[in-house]
C-alpha cells in the first residue's frame, strides 16, 4: 500500500483499508501482537517526530516486515511516558505482552466454557478490529481538545500521541 498520508484523515482512510485488507484475511490475518513486534522491530533508534505521513510509514513498514511471531504473555505495567522511538520500542513490546496475555485469558475461559466478553483488557481480538477501533477512536478525538489533563494533542503527531493513540485504539470499542 503507498503512503499518501498528509492529514489525521488520511491516515483514517488507511487504517481503514488495512482493516478490510485483514478482515479479508480472516483466520489467516497475523495476531495484534505479531504486527506490535514487527513495528517494534522496524522502529529506528533516531528519528524526528513522526507526523501523519511518518505514523503511515511506520505501520506499513511492520506490515511488510517478516513475521515477528507472537508475544510471550506479560500484563502491562506503568509504562512511562513515550518522548522517543526508544521509548515508543518499549511500549509496543508491552502492548504485544499485555495482547498475549489477554488472548492466553480468553484462551482459558472459553476452554472451560466461561464467558470471556469482557475482562481481558483489550476491545479488540484481531488486527481488523484493532484498527477499527484505532479509526474509530481517531475520528472520535481528531480535531478536539485533549479529554483529559496530561494527555498529549493528537496533532502534531508525537511520540506521545502514538503512543496515546494506541492505548486508547486497545481499550476503545
Amino acid at each position: 500500500m503507498r503512503n499518501n498520508v498528509e492529514t489525521g484523515e488520511d491516515f483514517r482512510a488507511v487504517l481503514r483499508r488495512l482493516s478490510s485488507r485483514f478482515e479479508g484475511l480472516g483466520a489467516d490475518a497475523p495476531e495484534i501482537d505479531d504486527i506490535l513486534l514487527r513495528w517494534a522491530g522496524t522502529l529506528p533508534d533516531q528519528a524526528p517526530e513522526p507526523g501523519w505521513p511518518g505514523l503511515a510509514d511506520q505501520l506499513l513498514g511492520a506490515l511488510d516486515a517478516p513475521s515477528a511471531g507472537l508475544a510471550e504473555p506479560a500484563p502491562l505495567g506503568d509504562e512511562p511516558p513515550v518522548t522517543s522511538p526508544a521509548e515508543l520500542h518499549a511500549l509496543l513490546l508491552a502492548l504485544a505482552a499485555d495482547f498475549a496475555r489477554n488472548r492466553a485469558w480468553t484462551e482459558d475461559r472459553l476452554a472451560r466454557g466461561l464467558w470471556a466478553g469482557d475482562g481481558g483488557g483489550w476491545a479488540s481480538g484481531s488486527m481488523a478490529q484493532f484498527l477499527d477501533s484505532w479509526e474509530a477512536w481517531l475520528g472520535a478525538r481528531l480535531g478536539r481538545p485533549p479529554a483529559f489533563p496530561g494527555v498529549p494533542p493528537i496533532e502534531p503527531v508525537t511520540w506521545a500521541s502514538v503512543a496515546w493513540q494506541l492505548s486508547a485504539a486497545r481499550i476503545y470499542e
